[in-house]
């Protein structure tokens, strides 16, 4: 199944695919008005099946139920939220353990954020 990870933001929005059991952190776009429209494009290139959404806690959690609502008018495709808390810094720890320089970790990385929770949740999904 081709899966499809969504890290919601107010201004930007991270994005991962998987085609197998590997999670791959694909772009970063901008949450603007053609939000919608960049998201069906991945999804017709990559043959997108399924899609997972990132849920953190409190305002953002009750903002990206929002932005799912709106998806669901518009991508019908079957999505699902899973638990997103800490991603981002794990995603910060993993990049400063691997030498990259603060600056570009201090840049968009929110389409690794979204790999990070879609392996966890391809793990559980090869397990089950």
């Amino acid at each position: 199944m081709n899966v499809m990870a969504i890290d919601y933001g107010t201004k930007r929005i991270g994005v991962a695919i998987a085609k197998s059991q590997l999670a791959e952190p694909l772009a970063v776009f901008e949450n603007d008005q053609n939000i919608f429209n960049q998201l069906q494009n991945v999804i017709d290139e990559h043959q997108i099946e399924h899609i997972i959404i990132g849920l953190s806690e409190n305002d953002m959690a009750d903002q990206t139920r929002e932005f799912a609502q709106e998806m669901e008018n518009v991508i019908e495709l079957p999505f699902e939220f899973v638990d997103e808390t800490l991603s981002s810094h794990e995603v910060e720890e993993r990049l400063k353990q691997q030498g990259v320089k603060q600056a570009l970790r201090q840049g968009p990385i929110d389409h690794f954020a979204a790999a990070i929770f879609l392996e966890e949740w391809l793990e559980q999904f090869k397990i089950n």
